[in-house]
């Protein structure tokens, strides 16, 4: 079989009869230095945790629960999925080789324990546990996770998401990639081998401190040769395909929910003690507190905002923490209108935003913080919080309106001859409102805007294929702050909006430093060519959607940035 591009017509088609707006790495540590490095302490308290949760059940009685999600589905592929909606799903029906807990830990998951990993962290040999199964029966082998890499490795740059992980630090993905004509049936590369059926084998062209927490999801997840065709994701979707995790397909369709059901064949099958998982789409915020209120749904996770200062029982209210940005793409490359090519627009349009009065205006509860750099507060840094560490030296893109007056005027553009741009955003959460904000600051200094608003499943379609002049975007990541910055790369972007060979270098070398303090300081300067010297994305706060969780449901854990689990959960 071919390598094979995906084509719009299929990747609409995936989820038959869909980034909660970000994007997702599928993997997550808070930034923690980990080189193959497990917290047993934590793996215990997950098992207790687990243990209690099966014994204050109790009666024995099927146990399912029932959450309000604000987007479509787009894919149930593990390979090709980037939006954190499908997250939902995949981290129930996925295990990998490590999973990550709720203190942001790494620990074994199919893996036996911990990596071996040889002096110069560039070979990581993992065994895998004893009788792992499929949820089908069969076997689960070192060959799963090598053909899982090798397959998702065809879908190019239109996963580059995804596969950016392999060719950033796996030996021979690169190279790969390049060859159109590559057979999979015969060809594999250097990163990854099965030494034998419970052992593999990843050799890295450069060291990753965090590479455990690469393997806990996404394209590093084990599939099936004879279930996962390349470059087609129709199986995805299929029920009762097999997985290697918690729970198995039993219904999706993209526009109304996803429903899982307890996979019996799952390794820690007796500490699940959730029978059913539906995950019910409804991009309504107030029809989902509706059906919180009246019992529908046990958890809600796209609410308005504006209910939370006034909501009845505090208690239900759930802040979920995430290392999450939502900022401006502002669209510099090919595709994008002439005006943005100019940096003082760009810098015009970035310093006549008041962060402060837009997070003023959404901000009930303290739900979001306003950012003036793209990596948000919650990655370590050389010493301290990445984030702290960078506004300590200065904010970027400071509110200063009369300054983008002259800029504007500089680059031509004034009441005879006003800048007209379009601004893009998706009909679910909080967009429209921050849309109508920026409206109003960009008119103060003399900028038309003309509001965009599309369908939430199609929106980060348009964005990845060039579709825009501006428009929000929210990118959740968990790694590393490089995860953050890289995804301005060229690489990860199938129609660039940010095309900068400076750029894509500085990202490149930074990989080869070994020293973290060196390697930090680093990325703080890349931040600051990206932000504020040459503004291509301008950041605007910390995303945390507010949202509800029945009060005596419990058990369900959250690792940091990354999506709710309610494998052992409960209800009192």
């Amino acid at each position: 079989m071919k390598k094979k591009v995906l084509s719009a017509v299929l990747a609409a088609s995936m989820c038959m009869s869909f980034l909660a707006g970000c994007g997702n790495s599928g993997s997550g540590d808070s930034g923690s230095s980990q080189s193959g490095e497990t917290s047993k302490e934590a793996s215990k308290e997950t098992s207790k945790e687990a243990d209690t949760s099966a014994a204050e059940k109790g009666d024995g009685e099927p146990v399912s629960i029932t959450v309000g999600v604000g987007q479509q589905f787009t894919t149930l592929d593990p390979g090709l999925s980037t939006e954190t909606v499908n997250r939902y799903a995949l981290a129930h029906m996925y295990a990998g080789l490590y999973k990550k807990l709720e203190d942001g830990s790494v620990v074994p998951d199919l893996a036996a324990g911990e990596p071996e990993v040889s002096e110069d962290g560039l070979t990581y040999t993992i065994k895998l546990k004893d009788g792992l199964v499929w949820s089908d029966g069969e076997p689960i082998t070192a060959h799963d996770f090598v053909f899982g890499i090798n397959r998702n490795l065809t879908y190019g740059a239109e996963n580059g998401f995804v596969t950016d992980k392999m060719v950033r630090y796996l030996e021979g993905a690169e190279e790969y990639l390049a060859d159109t004509e590559v057979d999979l049936e015969t060809f594999s590369f250097a990163g990854v081998e099965a030494l034998d059926d419970t052992t593999v084998v990843y050799h890295l062209k450069t060291p990753c401190a965090f590479f455990t927490g690469l393997l806990c999801g996404g394209g590093f997840l084990p599939l099936r040769e004879d279930v996962a065709e390349a470059g087609f994701s129709e199986w995805a979707v299929e029920p009762g395909y097999p997985v290697t995790g918690a729970y198995v397909l039993d219904y999706c369709n993209e526009n109304e929910k996803v429903v899982l059901t307890k996979n019996e064949s799952f390794y820690d099958a007796e500490n699940v003690t959730v029978d059913e998982i539906t995950f019910q789409v409804m991009p309504d915020m107030d029809a989902q507190a509706a059906a919180f209120k009246t019992g529908d749904l046990d958890a809600a996770l796209a609410i308005s905002a504006s209910i939370v200062s006034t909501y009845e029982n505090q208690n239900e209210l759930w802040n979920r923490p995430q290392q999450s940005v939502y900022s401006i793409d502002l669209n510099s490359g090919e595709k994008g209108p002439e005006a943005l090519k100019d940096v003082n627009v760009r810098r015009a349009l970035a310093i006549s935003i008041n962060r402060d009065e837009i997070v003023k205006a959404i901000n009930a509860g303290n739900f979001y913080t306003p950012l003036y750099g793209y990596v948000p507060f919650g990655m370590k840094g050389a010493e301290d919080d990445f984030r702290k560490e960078g506004d300590a030296k200065q904010l970027y893109q400071a509110y200063d309106p009369e300054k983008a007056k002259e800029l504007l005027k500089e680059a031509g553009y004034d009441e005879s001859n006003p800048l007209t741009l379009k601004y893009k955003y998706s009909n679910n959460s909080i967009h429209a409102d921050v849309a109508q904000m920026l409206e109003q600051m960009w008119k103060a200094v003399g900028v038309n805007v003309e509001l965009e608003v599309v369908e939430s499943g199609v929106f980060y379609d348009q964005i990845d294929q060039g579709d825009f002049e501006m428009a929000r975007y929210a990118l959740m990541c968990t790694n590393d702050p490089s995860e953050f910055l890289n995804q301005w790369t060229q690489a990860m972007q199938p129609v660039a909006a940010v095309a900068d060979d400076t750029y894509d270098q500085m990202m490149t070398d930074v990989t080869k430093i070994v020293d973290r303090t060196e390697y930090m300081n680093k990325l703080h300067e890349i931040e600051t060519y990206l932000v504020e010297e040459q503004v291509y994305v301008i950041p605007l706060f910390d995303f945390n959607e507010p949202a509800l969780k029945k009060e005596n449901l419990k058990g369900v854990y959250m690792t940091p940035g990354d999506v709710p689990i309610y494998s052992y959960g409960y209800f009192e």
